[in-house]
């Protein structure tokens, strides 16, 4: 009889799902989570809306918190760390203060009668309060969305007139790369425009004394929005009406949505994916007990945005398991963030894993290769492993990180769908070309485009079995129809839209996103191969390259490059020895035609390069730009600019 494996066995935890997934996650959802009302069954609906512990109530915020509260072991434990250091300003909160605070506000949503059928709109900065908005929402049933900043006007009415909150919950201002960003401006216009209007907007309205003079008086004048609350008078109104935190909690169906969040659009509209409670901490209950260091309290750190899907994984699974999150709120861009703010922030909380930027790893292979700076300033060695994500990784910064930053690299694969890590080095032996071993709980596969499963190292989609485990999204919001053509390409699987191999030790390597391949006359090409060789040219510090259509209906490539700093270089010179470098690596067809010096690339949040979007915005003239990119429009235009501007002259 199979049994959940103690100490982690990989092997044994995937023979038990294969010969019995049924048990295999009964057992895990009764072993790791609370169930105010047990299920009545494990597995139920069918392979594309697959209904997972069908007729269990439970609350996503008693598992995360109340359970580590009334642990004597955890009660007084760091359970959130903001760290902001433009503002150098730290808060920590234990488990006891995060529950106190998360009930506090509870009562306050409670009071504007918010309640389990109603969506909450959270549209914040990176403080502990953004946190604490999502845990109330999940406390009381109610179904949070959470944006990020920047978001332009045209999108957040979208959001508001697709998900129609009650609530929403905002801030006055908040920090990135070093400057004020303003939050209420942008609302204040959406909920004017918009055909559907929230009842009710609460303004975190942020301490302004630890402000310098300047940035003091650009906060003065951002404005309210019209009627709407105070976050700190509402929590007052509480204590002056001589009411309680609520304490208790709303216990809501499994399948019931505890969030939506949108994908980060890198090719175009953005989904609305929805999670539900059940599956997702069962999910995430099972895999990060098992991809995270042993230790009695593992203390992890991510600069990640609150809109994004990582930052509620995050959320959910450290606190579900007891440990500690470090959380960002600034930027990872100018050189002082990547050389010193990061790296002080694990030395001063001794961080033992940390999800970083490939482009922060970049930056430092360039700038110190043998890491002698970053160690005669910063003592890291509390790190267990450092992770990258969000872009396929070259096997350059693995290489760093394991022998000059002295820690395990680990690249973790996910997706705002699928909510969790599906591919990982579970075995810490992978091969730095490769992402790692499956998640016990997931059957991959390699299918070429006409579906037939592909031999060893070579490349296709990969894809992922149905029925999918707990914790993928179980629909997009309000789009059904869009939800299921995830599933039509290759049917009885998910397609991923990311291509990938399999060696021949069965670890899956990622090479680019399925419409990343171009053809150059009979020839298939990864952009992502081509990207990688142009990374080896020492004067180049990130890159990004995209398939040109001529008139005869094939690709070729350019390059848009952007150089280290103070690089002073002969363009045709550079050109020639990167395509030297690509026709070592790859072929001559695959040479670039036009190099291009950029300042900056256009980046979702999460810090995906868009190359879909530059290709199409270069490619088609009648092309427009998506709502979600309206902070980075002067990047795409001046690209334009610069391609066409140079096309003669490369």
């Amino acid at each position: 009889m199979y049994k959940l494996s103690k100490p982690f066995d990989y092997e044994s935890d995937i023979r038990y799902n294969e010969f019995d997934p049924i048990s295999f996650w009964d057992e895990v959802a009764k072993k790791y989570v609370h169930w105010d009302k047990m299920y009545d069954k494990v597995y139920s609906g069918n392979e594309m809306f697959p209904d997972w512990f069908k007729g269990g109530k439970l609350n996503t915020c008693y598992n995360v918190l109340d359970i580590n509260v009334n642990n004597s072991l955890k009660r007084d434990q760091d359970a959130l760390i903001y760290e902001c250091p433009y503002l150098k300003k730290t808060i920590k909160l234990t488990y006891y203060q995060l529950y106190e605070k998360v009930c506090e506000f509870s009562r306050v949503l409670l009071n504007l009668n918010i309640c389990k059928d109603d969506n909450v709109l959270i549209f914040m900065a990176n403080t502990v309060e953004a946190p604490i908005a999502m845990l109330s929402c999940a406390r009381i049933g109610a179904t949070h969305s959470v944006l990020f900043d920047g978001y332009s006007v045209k999108s957040l009415i979208d959001r508001i007139e697709t998900i129609t909150p009650k609530l929403i919950i905002t801030s006055n201002y908040g920090i990135f790369n070093d400057e004020i960003i303003e939050f209420t401006p942008n609302l204040i216009k959406a909920i004017e425009l918009s055909n559907y209007k929230p009842k009710h907007v609460i303004i975190h309205n942020r301490d302004c004394t630890i402000l310098n003079d300047i940035d003091l008086k650009k906060v003065q004048t951002i404005p309210i929005v019209p009627s709407s609350l105070d976050w700190n008078k509402e929590i007052n109104k509480i204590k002056k009406n001589q009411q309680t935190p609520y304490y208790d909690y709303i216990a809501v169906e499994s399948s019931h949505p505890l969030y939506i969040i949108y994908t980060s659009g890198t090719t175009g509209n953005s989904k609305g994916v929805v999670r539900s409670n059940g599956p997702n901490l069962v999910s995430l209950d099972y895999i990060w007990k098992r991809i995270l260091p042993n230790s009695k309290n593992n203390i992890f750190f991510s600069h990640t945005s609150i809109g994004w899907a990582s930052f509620h994984s995050f959320l959910y699974a450290l606190l579900s398991n007891g440990y500690t999150f470090v959380m960002f709120e600034g930027g990872i861009v100018k050189a002082k963030h990547m050389e010193d703010d990061i790296w002080g922030i694990i030395e001063k909380h001794k961080v033992n894993a940390f999800l970083s930027l490939a482009k922060t790893i970049r930056y430092l292979y360039k700038v110190d290769p043998e890491a002698k700076k970053l160690h005669s300033k910063y003592d890291i060695s509390s790190l267990k492993s450092i992770w990258t994500g969000g872009e396929v990784i070259e096997e350059s910064i693995s290489d760093y990180i394991e022998n000059k930053l002295n820690t395990r690299p680990s690249i973790g694969y996910g997706q705002t769908e699928i909510g969790n890590v599906y591919l990982f080095d579970f075995l810490k032996k992978n091969p730095y070309n490769t992402v790692g071993s499956p998640s016990p709980f997931i059957r991959p596969s390699i299918l070429s485009e006409d579906g037939k499963e592909l031999s060893v190292n070579e490349i296709g989609e990969i894809v992922f079995k149905l029925p999918l485990p707990p914790g993928f999204a179980s629909s997009f919001y309000k789009n059904e129809e869009q939800y299921k053509k995830v599933f039509n390409k290759f049917p009885g699987y998910y397609s991923s839209g990311d291509l990938g191999f399999k060696d021949e030790n069965g670890y899956y390597g990622i090479v680019g996103r399925a419409d990343d391949q171009i053809k150059i006359g009979g020839n298939k090409v990864e952009l992502n191969t081509i990207e990688t060789s142009i990374l080896k040219h020492p004067l180049i510090l990130e890159c990004c390259s995209i398939g040109i259509y001529n008139q005869d209906c094939y690709n070729k490539p350019i390059g848009l490059l952007i150089l280290k700093q103070d690089s002073t270089v002969d363009l045709n010179q550079l050109k020639n020895e990167i395509n030297l470098l690509i026709s070592n690596d790859i072929d001559s067809f695959a040479q670039l035609t036009q190099i291009i010096i950029v300042q900056e690339l256009p980046k979702t949040k999460s810090g995906k390069t868009q190359r879909q979007i530059i290709s199409k915005f270069l490619n088609d003239n009648s092309f427009k730009l998506p709502d979600h990119v309206s902070e980075s429009l002067q990047i795409y235009h001046d690209i334009r600019f610069l391609y066409l501007n140079n096309n003669n002259n490369n």
